[in-house]
This record gives structure tokens, sequence and C-alpha cells, in this order.
């Protein structure tokens, strides 16, 4: 077709082109879609840190945050119904691995962008219910997290299983957002929620304005068994302190799984690099939003533990001079 474009047009054409600028950014614009985390946690804000920060350093690139959850991400990415997505060292690992619900599937397509916060374990009822001990849940109303929650299976079930329980042993169970839980706390339709999320953990701070708190911890012996169920479930202490105005003023010995951000192997190259190296080099950016990313340098960005990255990733990772040459 412009092959029969008179002369004259095609000049007119390419002036019009070179004044407007709008066929040629239409061009050179990309639009990824981020699915983040459950709506009142921290992982839908750091998603919109992350968009703020890589549309500032490079503005051909927009990435449209929506809602998700670890779990669900990974399926949206497997499903390409998203191409970067929030999730967690541990779901990955067994995502790759073929494991559980995995079990038989291709799953090649997910890879490793970065690194971000570690995700706590927080297990929290009111001070005045009574719990002081995860069996002491038993028969009594707890808010869970929706299904196919990375804080459901990762979290409720594991502590379950290795307590000699099933969620047939909790009392009357309900599943809905941060938000609806902390509701149901409040108003006493429930003893406890538990989730992983960063600190200090927003829910936290909601609940905590409206009641006094406990943290169930996590016994060093419990940890040891949790490492031989998945090796990507971590020793945390949180600070004493943390939670002081919550009413919680001791170190709480409990377990995390870093934040990692995973993107389809199908995502451009050349745009993931631009994410990797605006997120890398701003992420200073994202401490204001979750605690858990003051101080992190971009060496423990890099960190894959031993994960595939996607070739726009490495690429900025051996730039910067983060990777040895064996790998991250």
């Amino acid at each position: 077709m412009i092959s029969r474009v008179a002369p004259a047009l095609a000049s007119l054409l390419l002036a019009f082109v070179t004044l407007t600028g709008a066929p040629a950014a239409a061009q050179t614009a990309t639009t990824l879609v981020f699915s983040s985390g459950p709506i009142g946690g921290s992982w839908v804000p750091l998603a919109a840190s992350v968009a703020d920060v890589v549309k500032k350093r490079f503005p051909e690139v927009a990435l449209h945050v929506e809602p998700g959850a670890g779990l669900a991400n990974i399926e949206k990415i497997l499903q390409d119904k998203a191409d970067l997505g929030w999730s967690m060292s541990a779901l990955f690992f067994d995502a790759r691995g073929g494991r559980g619900r995995w079990r038989g599937r291709q799953t090649a397509r997910l890879l490793h962008v970065a690194t971000f916060h570690p995700n706590v374990w927080h297990l929290v009822v009111p001070a005045a219910a009574g719990v002081a001990r995860f069996p002491d849940l038993r028969g009594r109303p707890v808010a869970l997290p929706q299904r196919a929650n990375t804080s459901l299976e990762y979290g409720w079930e594991i502590l379950l299983k290795l307590h000699g329980m099933t969620l047939d042993d909790l009392g009357p169970k309900s599943h809905g957002s941060f938000v609806e839980n902390v509701e149901r706390v409040k108003n006493r339709q429930a003893v406890a929620t538990g989730w992983l999320v960063g600190v200090p953990a927003p829910f936290m701070l909601d609940l905590g304005s409206a009641i006094r708190l406990r943290l169930i911890g996590v016994s060093e012996e419990l940890l040891e068994k949790m490492r031989l169920v998945n090796a990507g479930l971590v020793r945390y202490v949180i600070p004493r302190g943390t939670y002081a105005a919550q009413g919680i003023a001791e170190d709480v010995v409990t377990f995390q799984i870093p934040t990692t951000l995973i993107v389809s192997s199908r995502a451009d190259a050349d745009t993931i690099y631009k994410v990797t190296r605006a997120i890398v080099e701003g992420r200073e950016a994202f401490a204001a939003v979750t605690g858990g990313m003051k101080g992190v340098s971009a060496a423990q960005m890099a960190r894959s533990f031993g994960a595939p990255y996607h070739p726009g990733a490495e690429r900025y990772y051996r730039e910067a001079g983060l990777l040895k040459k064996s790998g991250g």
C-alpha cells in the first residue's frame, strides 16, 4: 500500500507523523499486565510503585496493575492472562519443579526477574481471645485467605499438617481478603487470621487500631520440620517494637518466603531489561511502601536462589556486574 501513495501525499503523512509523534509513540509503547496481590495487602501498592518507577525511567513501558495472589499469579502467567506477577520463592520452585498442583504440567514459561522483600507469616489473634498456641485454634472460628491464595497453602495448610490437624479441625471458617478478614476479627466473627505479608503488615496496623493483638510464633522444632517440607520456608524474627502500638512488645519467631517478581518467557527481552534496570536502580522508592524494602541492595534484588532468569533481566544484571559468570 505504501508504495502506491503519491509522493506529495507521502510527504504530508511524514510531516504529520513528525509533528504529532502519535504513530511513532504507538509503535514503541509496550503495556504489560502486572498481577499483584489481594486488595488491602502490600503487594498492590508495591506493584503500583514499581509501575511508577518504570514509567518515570522508561515512559514507553506501561505496567497495568491488577489484583492477584502468589498462586493465582503463576496460573495467570501460564495461561497468558498476565505478563508479570508477584510470587514467592517456595511457590516458584514447586511450580518450576512440577511438584504439587503443578505435577505433570509445562511450567518452563515461568522466569525470574528480581527478589524483593520477605513475606513473613503473621498469625494474629486478639490478645483477649485465649489463644496462645496454634493448637488452641481447634474448634474456633477463623478468617482464612481466599482459596488458591499462597497464605492458605504455604501458611495455614503446612502448619495444620505439622500439628497433626486439618482444616476440618478448625471451627467455622470464612475465606476473604485482608479487609474482610480484619472486619471479621474486629466483629468477633473470628478469633484468628493469618497471612504471608511484608513487615510491617498494613492489615496488622488496621486490626491493631481497634483491639490489642497477639502474634502466634513458631517454635524452633517446628521450623526445622518446615524446612524439610520446603527449603523455601525460612526462619524470620519480627523485631520487638514492630507492633508495639498494637500490643506486641516482644520478638516473634516465625518464618518467611522471599517475594519474587516473575515473568512469562514470552515477554520481550528489551522490555524486561528496562523493567529490571528501573526497579533495581530505583529501589529506594519501594521502602516508602513497605518497610521490608528498606536497605535492600542491588545484589539482593539480583539473587534468584537458583531460579532461571528472564534473558532481559539477566542481561541487566550482567551489565551491572551483579552476576558471576556461572550465574546468579
